[in-house]
């Protein structure tokens, strides 16, 4: 019992703090090579799959068309979900004004499978996939189109940016975190393989393009890692950059937390193949980032009930007191949600627990097949 005490401490040390530590290392080692040119730009589709997004969608369509990448080279198609609000009056209007433009209506069946419809319309060699809420930086395109030069590429990711205009509690854990999860993109885009790309910007190459299993939640996740299990690089550009706003409620971004973990679970089983230690380097990425990532939880939970057990000797007693303390911080923070500011020692331990705990719940979503793949309208807060 012990032993496994301490195995679950190691296990949760080395998953947040050992493991960037050995990605360094890696790149310290690994020698960086130059960029290639194309000698004529490629075609690009830009992809945005979007339910009842009037409020947004508007203002997408004016980002695409202000970026800096040739027109007669750059298509977007929207392709709306069953949306019943006026999305696609909206984006219509759109492409009767711009030929570059184009709707691709459906009927109500899920955000992979309108991805699959898509698809199959796209002709291009490059589609860049986003969302209907996120604002592109005028020259990201062309940051992340000028990789695929290099033929092993199959997947590039962009650099999203979370804004918190609400200054909400969980907006600012949210920052925190994403600035660790970017540094670990950069680590691994040196050794040529992010462990998963973010929806709001990626791009792959079309011919890459496997059709999504339809119980699909994290479509980007699936869709870019995939691509690394056949054996090609996806990368990270952090000056492709793209910007969006976190939920403006504590619950909202819960709730969109929960749905991302049942997504990573049940993506499991479509990527079993990255699981053979035999993948090298590619392999090891996928079970420190993420598949230790997602047996925290239940590692927190073993140590705890463990540490009760050993809680006669005076350092596990210690031990356990600290987790206690720990955790009572943790709930704190949920007492103080509603408040503006939170002191540094109460938000850490409450976003990492919240994180977890939304995880977990997850994990039970996805075992007990309760979590619908069918998706909803994310929660945005409207600034005038």
């Amino acid at each position: 019992m012990i032993i496994i005490f301490w195995i679950c401490i190691i296990l949760i040390i080395f998953v947040y703090c050992g493991y960037p530590i050995v990605l360094l290392l890696i790149t310290k080692m690994s020698s960086s090579k130059s960029l290639q040119t194309f000698e004529a730009l490629p075609r690009v589709t830009m992809l945005i799959a979007a339910y009842n997004e009037e409020e947004v969608i508007g203002k997408k369509l004016e980002n695409c068309l202000n970026l800096d990448y040739p027109n007669d080279l750059f298509r977007v198609f929207i392709v709306s979900d069953g949306s019943t609000d006026s999305t696609d009056k909206i984006v219509s209007d759109f492409s009767l004004r711009h030929n570059n433009i184009k709707l691709i209506s459906s009927s109500r069946i899920g955000k992979a499978q309108v991805i699959n419809k898509a698809m199959k319309l796209i002709d291009s060699e490059l589609v860049i996939f986003s969302d209907a809420n996120t604002e592109y930086d005028k020259n990201a395109v062309k940051e992340i189109v000028k990789h695929f030069s290099d033929k092993k590429i199959g997947c590039v990711c962009g650099r999203l940016i979370y804004r918190n205009p609400g200054l909400i509690v969980s907006g600012k854990g949210e920052n925190f975190y994403w600035r660790y999860e970017t540094n670990l993109k950069i680590l691994e885009s040196k050794i040529g393989y992010v462990a998963g790309a973010n929806g709001a910007i990626y791009a792959i190459r079309h011919k890459l393009f496997e059709p999504l299993p339809k119980e699909t939640i994290n479509d980007d996740f699936t869709i870019s890692m995939d691509i690394v299990r056949r054996g090609f690089k996806c990368i990270y550009e952090e000056r492709a950059f793209a910007f969006e706003d976190v939920a403006p409620t504590v619950i909202g971004e819960f709730q969109r937390h929960v749905r991302d973990g049942a997504g990573h679970y049940i993506a499991l089983k479509h990527l079993l193949g990255l699981l053979n230690p035999f993948c090298g380097i590619r392999s090891f990425i996928y079970w420190s980032h993420r598949i230790l990532r997602w047996l925290v939880p239940g590692i927190l939970l073993l140590l705890f009930l463990i540490n009760i057990i050993l809680a006669g000797q005076d350092l596990y007693k210690y031990i356990l007191f600290m987790q206690i303390l720990f955790y009572v911080f943790a709930l704190l923070g949920v007492l103080m949600v509603g408040h503006k500011k939170m002191p540094f020692v109460i938000y850490i331990p409450f976003y990492f627990c919240n994180l977890n705990l939304a995880l977990f719940m997850g994990f039970l979503k996805a075992v007990s097949g309760k979590q619908n793949s069918m998706w909803e309208r994310t929660e945005r807060l409207v600034v005038d």
